[in-house]
């Protein structure tokens, strides 16, 4: 919810108390490569702090960093509190929370139910940042009807994120130490270079991050680009288009785990994104706006079958003892990946709407697959073998 309400109105915010659009890209860059840090952080610290522990560090160093907001409209202030509270306006669910949460569901599932649990993560947290983002009318209805000042309703907005990052860390306080490692502790630091399982640990990491890369050229926001250059579509229908797709990555994500049970994890995390990702070259070369609508949302059906597998299959490869070294590792890797991504795809579409990114992004996504079953098909899963 938290990470849906900052995602809508915090440029607008930065931008209403007199930052630039420079400065408001530097405070975004701050909070994303604070998030990057933190999670180098909790990853080679993993043995000497708990994840209950780290669970409620982030939770209250987000609300401090909110609460600066309040108090100071110096862009290297905010940016410094940006750093430190990743809060980066995109409203994605990333960074050390979500590789924490990776490695604690997976201390209190087993093999038959863990993927199952990370698709009731992706379902729930997709759902949060809708309900987050729908918040927004409060600032609406203050500014509409109460003739509030923006800056004041959005700091009722801001009070309310402050709000949920403290209740998250009163709830966390409560989790039982079933969420931590098993193992014994050994070296208080974790070095991910030096541990039994770094070789599929590096090769994830680094295939995640050609995936991320090539899905950063193609993301919403080009595709709204896209129809309406080649198609004239409006931006209502575009809309439209876009909430049943995030309806249909929400029933792909729902259906995953059935869909493992019947082919197995592996192919339902390798073959859904074959499909998915020959539909996103296909849109490319759509002859009318009909038939584009129709294979991207197709490609919805498929798009996000991988993500409850693939952070299902990549927790029940390494021990137990390495899983937050897996999920950190993997993490970054998208991360780093992705950064980089969108900035190809302004200097592609410099001169002219081209299939160029469609073909190329598609074109490294279908490498990423093949690369993926070609060098894990043969790997057996402990949990397989219980």
């Amino acid at each position: 919810m938290g990470r849906g309400l900052i995602a809508v109105i915090l440029a607008i915010y930065l931008a209403e108390i007199g930052l630039s659009i420079p400065q408001i890209g530097l405070v975004l860059g701050s909070s994303l490569v604070g998030g990057f840090v933190l999670s180098l952080v909790v990853m080679f610290s993993a043995k000497a702090i708990s994840r209950r522990a780290w669970f409620v560090i982030i939770a209250v160093v987000t609300g401090i960093s909110i609460a600066m907001l309040f108090y100071t409209e110096n862009v290297w202030l905010i940016g410094i509190a940006s750093f430190f509270g990743s809060y980066a306006g995109s409203g994605m669910h990333w960074g050390p929370s979500l590789q924490l949460e990776q490695s604690s569901l997976t201390e209190v599932t087993n093999f038959q139910t863990r993927t199952r649990a990370f698709s009731n993560l992706s379902v729930s947290s997709a759902g949060g940042r809708a309900v987050g983002s729908a918040l927004v009318v409060i600032a609406t209805y203050l500014i509409g009807v109460r003739d509030w000042e923006l800056i004041d309703a959005y700091k009722v907005l801001l009070a309310i994120y402050l709000g949920i990052n403290l209740l998250n860390a009163v709830i966390y306080l409560g989790l039982s130490s079933a969420v931590e490692s098993k193992t014994s502790a050994g070296d208080l630091l974790v070095n991910p270079f030096k541990t039994p399982s770094r070789k599929p640990i590096l090769k994830l990491s680094g295939l995640f991050g050609v995936d991320s890369f090539a899905g950063g050229m193609i993301f919403d926001a080009f595709f709204a680009l896209w129809m309406v250059d080649k198609y004239g579509m409006n931006e209502g229908t575009i809309a439209a288009i876009m909430i049943a797709t995030q309806g249909l990555n929400l029933v792909s994500i729902w259906l995953a785990p059935s869909v493992a049970k019947r082919i197995g994890l592996f192919n339902t995390f390798v073959w859904t994104q074959v499909a998915s990702n020959i539909c996103l070259i296909t849109f490319a070369f759509a002859p009318g706006a009909v038939i584009a609508t129709g294979i991207w949302m197709l490609r919805g059906i498929f798009d996000e079958m991988d993500v409850p597998t693939r952070q299902s299959y990549m927790m029940a490869l390494v021990p137990p003892e390495e899983r937050t070294v897996m999920a950190g590792s993997a993490n970054l890797g998208r991360g780093l990946g992705r950064m980089p991504s969108s900035t190809v795809t302004g200097f592609l579409w410099a001169g002219a709407y081209t299939v160029a990114p469609w073909l190329i992004g598609g074109g490294l996504k279908l490498a990423y697959d093949f690369a993926i079953y070609f060098s894990f098909r043969n790997v057996q899963l402990p949990d397989e073998t219980d």
